[in-house]
């Protein structure tokens, strides 16, 4: 038995499925949580004259979306690092679900520096 089926058979149960299905989700559920909080943060920071805190929401999210990259960077790294197959097996649908979530992940954590950016431009009382 060589190492690829053995990773084939760990992504055939529930623990390999959610590791790849964290790695596609999480990215872009912590860019969104990011924006709601941000949005729903401006007033109260606004209110004591705080701004400075509304860097954490967007460096934690940042962690949690660059985290999801790496577990699916994991995964694939796991499943034998290639991108070409002509069979439909496990490893096929393990491959494609890590590279997707490199992707999706990396994407999310690009949206949430712009986010975080605009926290950089823009004070929490500025008003249009």
């Amino acid at each position: 038995m060589s190492v690829h089926e053995s990773s084939d058979a760990q992504f055939a149960r529930w623990p390999g499925l959610l590791s790849l299905s964290l790695g596609v989700l999480l990215g872009p559920i912590a860019a969104l949580v990011t924006q709601s909080i941000i949005y729903a943060a401006t007033s109260w920071t606004c209110g004591r004259d705080i701004g400075s805190t509304m860097h954490i929401i967007p460096a934690l999210s940042f962690v949690v979306a660059t985290g999801a990259g790496v577990a699916a960077y994991l995964n694939w790294r796991a499943v034998g690092k290639g991108v070409e197959d002509e069979h439909g097996a496990v490893a096929t649908r393990t491959r494609f679900l890590a590279l997707m979530g490199i992707a999706i992940s990396a994407f999310s954590a690009l949206l949430i520096i712009a986010m975080w950016a605009s926290i950089f431009v823009f004070a929490p009382c500025m008003r249009a």
